[in-house]
């Protein structure tokens, strides 16, 4: 089922032939209907990123203005819960492990890149983000949930001590007081 709202995607590389060879890739991929935006330095991606609403990043680590673990740590300060797959040319199994690690959807190769390898690759980091999200929300309510009951406990304890309280005073059997743990 194609989706028809126009979404966009991000593509931050510096090299025109792989942007190229990215976009010709991204057109045989008729099931999103997109568009791609392109930036070429790491400067110009955080401008679009904070200017625009991407479903999804495409980023090569190695620009004019940063290298590696840098460029990604900057832009997945920014990305507010868009997926970011990593496009690159170093083969860095420790380092590709370790971006998806802290948040990275995917880490693919430009040498093994091909039309099929990117939809397949985009349509995993679109739903694993949407999971991711909609795991976040129900830790969210089930932490406001907790707090709620924890604090209504908490309020019962200090009633039912209040309750023993006002028992002794009006000089009640200790039998009939309210038991508070």
């Amino acid at each position: 089922m194609k989706n028809t709202e126009e979404q966009k995607i991000l593509l931050i590389e510096d090299n025109p032939g792989d942007s190229r060879l990215i976009e010709v890739f991204l057109k045989e991929i008729t099931s999103i209907n997109y568009r791609l935006i392109i930036a070429e330095t790491l400067q110009d991606g955080c401008e679009q990123i904070k200017k625009n609403n991407f479903i999804l990043i495409l980023l090569d680590l190695n620009l004019p203005d940063s290298t590696g673990k840098q460029t990604f740590d900057t832009v997945i300060k920014i990305a507010n819960n868009i997926p970011v797959v990593l496009v690159s040319g170093l083969c860095d199994m420790e380092l590709s492990l370790s971006l998806i690690k802290e948040g990275a959807q995917d880490y693919i190769l430009k040498q093994d890149l091909n039309w099929k390898l990117l939809l397949k690759t985009i349509q995993y980091a679109l739903i694993r983000k949407q999971a991711e999200t909609d795991i976040q929300k129900r830790i969210d309510e089930l932490e406001r949930f907790h707090s709620l009951v924890i604090g209504r406990e908490l309020k019962m304890i200090e009633l039912k001590k209040e309750i023993n309280e006002l028992a002794k005073r009006l000089g009640e059997d200790e039998d009939r007081y309210v038991i508070a743990e």
